[in-house]
C-alpha cells in the first residue's frame, strides 16, 4: 500500500521524481512511475524520510515486486527503492510532518555558493528572513539557489514539525536538491498536506510545477522576474530585483539586536560602541537594511 501515485504525463521524468522526494520527505508514502537521470536518482537517496518507490526498477536499488515489502525497506533504510509489481491503491494514512533537521544537520540542503560582499542572493534570503522571522508557524522553504551558511546547526530528532532559530540568513532555505526543481520539490510537499506553515518556492524560472504550486496555496519567488521578494506574502508569488545604494547606520535608532548581523555579510561589523558599522567594502546590496525592523540602516 502506498499513499500517492505520481505519473501525470504533464510532468518529466525527473519532475515525477522530485515531486514523489517532497511527499518522502514529509513523511509520506509515495509511487513515482518514472525514468529518471542517474543525477536526479543520486538526490533522491539522500532525502527518503517516508517511502519513496520507483518503477520501473533503476539500476544500482533494491528492486521488489511485493509493495509492503518495498514500502518497509525503503523506510527502514531510508532510501528509495525499484518496484515492479501490480500497481496498488493509493490509500492516505499519516499526516504531513517536516523537521527541518532530521537525524543530521541539513540532511535536505547540499552546500551552496558562500556569502560574499554584495552576493546577489544575500537581499532575497534578507527579505525571506525578515518575512518569516515572525510567522507563528514551520515554513518550509525549498530553492533552486542556496547561500551556504558558515554554521551548522546540531541534529534535531523530534518526529513533529518543528523550526529554528536562524543564525544567519543563508539559513533560510530547508530543502536544496539539485538538479531536482523546487517547484516540482515544494509541490510534492503540498500535494502531501502539510498545513504547519507556508511552502515557498525559490525557482530560477517559472514553470508548470511552479504554476500548480500557486494555484493550490503555496507561494513562489521567480528569479529570472522583476519584482520584491518582500512582498510575496501579500502577492503569493513575486520576481527578484534591487537596486544597488550606498547604506549608512544612525546609531540612534539602533538598539543592537544583531539582525543586520546574521546577514553574514563581511562588509558590516559590530563596532566598540556596540552598533554596527558599514565596512569601506559594502557594495551597497542592502541586505542589511532589509533585515532591519528598526530603520537604523538607511
Amino acid at each position: 500500500m502506498v499513499e500517492f501515485i505520481i505519473d501525470d504525463p504533464a510532468y518529466g521524468d525527473d519532475e515525477k521524481l522530485a515531486v514523489a522526494v517532497g511527499l518522502s520527505i514529509t513523511f509520506r508514502q509515495a509511487l513515482v512511475k518514472a525514468r529518471p537521470s542517474r543525477e536526479a536518482l543520486e538526490a533522491a537517496k539522500e532525502s527518503v524520510w517516508g517511502a519513496l518507490l520507483i518503477s520501473p526498477c533503476p539500476p544500482n536499488l533494491p528492486c521488489f515486486n511485493d509493495v509492503e515489502k518495498a514500502v518497509d525497506h525503503s523506510e527502514i533504510f531510508s532510501t528509495p527503492v525499484g518496484y515492479e509489481g501490480p500497481t496498488p491503491a493509493a490509500t492516505r494514512r499519516r499526516v504531513s510532518t517536516f523537521n527541518k533537521h532530521y537525524m543530521k544537520p541539513w540532511r535536505w540542503a547540499r552546500e551552496g555558493e558562500k556569502p560574499e560582499v554584495g552576493h546577489r542572493l544575500l537581499p532575497l534570503m534578507a527579505c525571506l528572513f525578515r518575512e518569516l522571522k515572525t510567522l507563528d508557524a514551520v515554513p518550509i522553504v525549498v530553492s533552486d539557489v542556496r547561500l551556504q551558511p558558515n554554521t551548522t546547526p546540531p541534529p534535531d530528532y523530534m518526529v513533529v514539525p518543528t523550526s529554528h532559530a536562524v543564525s544567519e540568513v543563508a539559513e533560510i532555505v530547508d530543502v536544496y536538491l539539485p538538479p531536482l526543481k523546487a517547484g516540482a520539490l515544494a509541490l510534492g510537499i503540498l500535494t502531501g498536506g502539510y498545513k504547519a506553515g507556508p511552502v515557498v518556492a525559490l525557482v530560477k524560472t517559472r514553470d508548470y510545477a511552479t504554476q500548480r504550486l500557486i494555484e493550490m496555496g503555496g507561494y513562489a519567488v521567480v528569479l529570472d522576474e522583476p519584482g520584491d521578494p518582500c512582498n510575496l506574502f501579500r502577492s503569493r508569488v513575486a520576481g527578484y530585483s534591487y537596486e544597488k545604494r550606498l547604506y549608512t547606520v544612525n546609531p540612534a535608532l539602533c538598539d543592537k539586536c544583531g539582525d543586520c548581523l546574521k546577514t553574514a555579510c563581511p562588509a558590516i561589523a559590530p563596532s566598540h560602541a556596540g552598533a554596527p558599522q558599514i565596512l569601506p567594502t559594502c557594495t551597497g546590496c542592502g541586505a542589511c537594511a532589509l533585515v532591519c525592523t528598526r530603520g537604523a540602516i538607511q
